[in-house]
């Protein structure tokens, strides 16, 4: 018996041996490697919860706590067909035997080498991993192991109901060199390329720790992490010049699990924060970012928010609130503020609308029904400022990075007014939100006239309907414009208006079409409607258009008051190489009563939301008065006080520039440019003796010309024209012109001179001077002018006394009828820089003829002149009162010449002509 007992021990001792020896020449013999590789990518793939594929070898060190090594390292997507979620070129872990063979799978101190992670989300939401089920940080499985002893390992199992590679390497210590993890997201457009020379899940006394280094995106990364097993956790990341804390507390689960911490960001440099995320930003500065996060219940709520964003030219934006929902938008109560120019330093007031800037944005950020709204929206600029009190609810679709590198607001619906009907809806895109470029936004309105007459009640607003429109913006040319606008008022016979707008190339017009059109049928009727005084305007009418093709473009204009019809036309383009402009005013019947009702009903309208009529302020029947700027004795001291706001004076708004500035701007223009412009009112009613206007202005090659404009008014007659080379004598212009038919009687009524004369009354002019000033043309003007009277007379008979002497006087006809007939008047005179000169400026009555000369300097401040009258067709006669004026002109001295003077030709001639001619100095016609 005892030799069978001896037997059986030995015989099982040998099978144990050769059980052993088998289970190690498998583990160890290079002809099992396939059998190894096989059996290990099982192992694997049960402890993963995904395919794991062993493509190279494998090794075991056999031992009660054995080493395995394996090489080639697959893990496919299940998800993504010919994709690999992971690969590595080797794999070291520890595995217990006693635990295997009692099918308790342990795997521990893992070592990886030259692992590549590909973490992708397609576009259709399709990703290279599984989702993990959330768990808060600190939170650990029902399989969470005791911490290990340094001389053994304790037992890992897997939650079975949701195994992955993460939670498979959560719960183990992990070792990885040249790691490389690549997180594209197609949805996001967000792609983070980590390489990281170690990353390491270290399992300390009661906790994990996560430290990694290397670079992401190309920037510098670090990163140092804490995750107890329970008590706070620790998560601390550096990214180049931007810091990032996250630290919080796991909520228990019977107190709903998740967890609360707090974030806090640093950017030192937002370029360099661009850089990391892959972003064009433009912008560069430093921000601060601080909030507390609350995650319970699958719901992240944010408290607190701080964010601020100082850029480096001294702007400065801010963002503070809180947020109860983050992902559904629900609980959104935030302040946004942004001031975008230096600290006390705001850009001057806009002198056009090139100057103009956006200085200041402002509103609150709340959320309704999972959109946002916008209350108390206020924009100012250095013009003006508009409050909006509410914009919103507001809803974008995706924040996400294009492949042009901008953050982009994608699928953007926004609406303003009531919630159950909104008067505008709109949608698109910003894909720059840092820049605010690359806007592409279209939408609809449909407004009633209770939005902007809601304050003259509901009866007057409703007969006035309302505007339908759909409209397109977008920045494509580089500036923010209307690409398409189509509008009609609706609901109403009050007035009518169709638009129809599309802009294509803001710089040159090609490709737009602008048709607009507004009537009025009945002016009284429309100013009725609005409760204000009516004017019987009769119908009104607006209409313009413009067409853009080829570089050229067209456009009419078209107006109409009462019986008034006035048409515009212009055309530009280039023509030879050279810019053209094409224009003409044309109106065939102006009725001057037909403006001046149409500008009373203006009047009218600019009452609207005046309900009294101050003291002192004119009533509707007063008649309307020209606008005069009375001149003012205010001193320095005694003028008004400047408005200032923010620190900052207001001026109005004024477009400013030397007068040489102008000139060389027109000169170029009229250089580049050739221009051809009618105006021609044919027939004008309603002011006494103004029948029509005409003229043109032509410019061809830098060589203008204005004119002949021609103006009769009653039977006056008045005829100009200048010209000017801007090529070859920029700094001269030339002006002449004539006019006649005007009496002498309406002239010095005009005039406020309060003298018994008339006359019919006639002048020409051909001067040039220096145009870049009044001052300037007047004081270097050259050339020649004169007037001429004819069939007048004046209430005085002093000039047949000067001429005839006393007693003749006496017995003169003039002074008997108290007046003087004025047979002539010619004043012919030149014109050299600042000084006039005549030689013979002759008056002529039926018995007197006076004959001047001299000279007038207005620069040099002096007068010379001597006046002869004497009768008639004696001009060797006696002068009976002859007179001089001299010295300054600011200062003349009179003097008269008692006693008379002769005359005498050198020739000898004293012999009057038989046809002799008026108005000619009697002394020059001798024979």
């Amino acid at each position: 018996m005892k030799r069978w007992i001896i037997r059986l021990t030995l015989g099982l001792a040998v099978l144990v041996i050769v059980a052993v020896a088998f289970v190690w020449s498998v583990l160890a013999i290079p002809y099992f490697s396939h059998f190894r590789t096989t059996l290990i990518s099982q192992l694997l793939s049960d402890q993963v919860g995904q395919p794991v594929l062993v493509n190279g070898d494998a090794r075991v060190a056999v031992a009660r706590i054995s080493r395995v090594h394996v090489s080639g390292v697959q893990i496919p997507s299940t998800n993504i067909s010919n994709l690999d979620l992971a690969t590595l070129n080797s794999l070291e872990f520890d595995i217990n035997l006693v635990s295997l063979l009692n099918r308790r799978i342990d795997l521990n101190n893992l070592f990886i080498d030259g692992l590549r992670v590909d973490l992708l989300k397609q576009e259709d939401g399709t990703t290279s991993y599984e989702a993990v089920k959330e768990r808060a940080p600190a939170e650990q499985s029902d399989d969470s192991v005791e911490t290990p002893k340094p001389e053994e390992q304790p037992e890992q199992v897997e939650d079975s109901d949701n195994p992955s590679l993460l939670s498979f390497l959560r719960t183990r210590t992990v070792a990885l060199t040249n790691v490389r993890l690549i997180i594209d997201d197609a949805i996001s457009g967000f792609e983070y390329d980590f390489e990281l020379e170690e990353l390491s899940l270290n399992q300390l006394e009661a906790a994990l720790g996560v430290i990694g280094r290397g670079q992401v995106n190309g920037q510098p990364f670090e990163l140092d992490s804490l995750y107890p097993d329970s008590g706070p956790f620790t998560n601390a990341a550096t990214f180049s010049s931007t810091t990032l804390t996250f630290n919080g507390d796991p909520t228990p689960v019977e107190d709903g699990g998740g967890y609360t911490a707090e974030l806090v960001l640093d950017v030192g440099s937002m370029q360099d924060l661009f850089d990391v995320l892959k972003l064009e930003g433009g912008i560069d500065g430093n921000a601060q970012l601080r909030f507390s996060l609350n995650r319970s219940g699958g719901i992240s709520a944010l408290s607190d928010i701080n964010a601020t964003v100082n850029l480096e030219k001294g702007q400065l934006i801010s963002l503070t609130g809180d947020i109860e929902n983050l992902a559904e938008a629900d609980g959104f109560d935030l302040q946004f503020d942004a001031r975008l120019h230096p600290e006390g330093q705001p850009p001057a007031n806009a002198a056009d609308l090139a100057d103009l800037k956006l200085t200041r944005i402002s509103t609150q950020i709340i959320s309704e029904k999972a959109a946002l709204e916008l209350e108390n929206l206020i924009l100012a600029t250095n013009a003006f400022e508009q409050g909006l009190d509410e914009v919103g609810p507001v809803s974008i679709g995706r924040i996400r990075r294009t492949e042009e590198g901008t953050l982009a607001l994608q699928d953007i619906n926004l609406q303003a007014g009531p919630l159950d009907k909104p008067f505008l809806v709109a949608s698109g895109n910003i894909n720059n939100i840092l820049q605010l470029k690359a806007l592409d936004l279209g939408g609809k309105i449909d407004a009633p006239a209770t939005l902007v007459l809601s304050t003259l009640g509901d009866d007057v607003a409703e007969k006035f309907g309302g505007i339908q429109a759909e409209f397109q913006v977008d920045d494509s040319t580089g500036v923010l414009s209307l690409t398409q606008l189509t509008a009609k008022a609706v609901n109403t016979d009050v007035w009518a208006l169709e638009a129809e707008i599309a802009v294509g190339d803001v710089t040159t017009l090609n490709g737009s079409v602008v048709d607009v059109a507004l009537e009025l049928q009945d002016g009284a009727e429309f100013l009725s409607a609005l409760k204000l005084e009516p004017v019987d305007t009769g119908p009104l009418g607006l209409d313009f258009s413009i067409r853009g093709k080829d570089g050229r473009w067209a456009g009419t204009l078209g107006l109409g008051a009462g019986q008034s019809k006035l048409t515009g036309t212009i055309e530009a383009g280039k023509e030879d190489g050279r810019d053209k402009i094409t224009t003409e005013i044309i109106s065939e019947f102006m009725d001057i009563s037909d403006l001046k009702n149409a500008l009373a009903g203006v009047v009218e309208l600019s009452k609207i939301g005046n309900e009294t009529v101050s003291e002192g302020e004119p009533s509707a029947d007063v008649e309307l008065q020209p606008l005069v700027l009375p001149e003012t004795d205010e001193t320095p001291s005694e003028t008004k006080a400047p408005d200032v706001r923010d620190g900052v004076e207001l001026q109005p708004l004024v477009i400013e520039g030397s007068e040489e500035d102008k000139l060389v701007d027109a000169n170029e223009f009229l250089r580049e440019t050739d221009i051809y412009g009618l105006i021609d009112f044919k027939k004008i009613s309603g002011i006494q003796g103004i029948t029509s206007v005409s003229s043109e202005f032509v410019s061809e090659g830098g060589k203008a010309k204005l004119g002949p404009l021609e103006f009769n008014y009653g039977g006056g007659y008045f005829n100009f024209e200048a010209a000017m080379d801007v090529v070859d004598a920029p700094d001269y212009v030339s002006v002449a012109g004539a006019t006649s038919g005007w009496d002498l009687a309406d002239i010095l009524a005009m005039a406020g001179i309060k003298f018994d004369a008339n006359g019919a009354l006639s002048g020409r002019f051909d001067v040039g001077g220096n145009p870049t000033s009044v001052n300037a043309f007047v004081n270097s003007m050259t050339g020649s002018a004169s007037i001429a009277m004819s069939r007048g007379k004046v209430a005085t008979s002093l000039l047949e006394l000067a001429g005839l002497g006393i007693f003749p006087w006496l017995f003169s006809q003039e002074i008997q009828q108290g007046y003087t007939n004025v047979v002539c008047v010619n004043a012919p005179v030149n014109i050299t820089a600042g000084a006039v000169s005549f030689d013979s400026v002759v008056a002529e009555t039926e018995s007197v003829q006076l004959v001047a000369r001299g000279s007038v300097d207005w620069i040099g401040d002096s007068i010379e002149i001597r006046a002869e009258p004497r009768k008639v067709n004696s001009p060797l006669s006696r002068s009976a009162w002859p007179f001089e004026v001299t010295g300054k002109l600011s200062n003349p001295r009179f003097k008269l010449d008692i006693g008379g003077s002769r005359s005498r030709r050198a020739d000898g001639a004293d012999q009057m002509p038989a046809d002799r001619q008026p108005c000619k100095p009697d002394i020059l016609q001798l024979q």
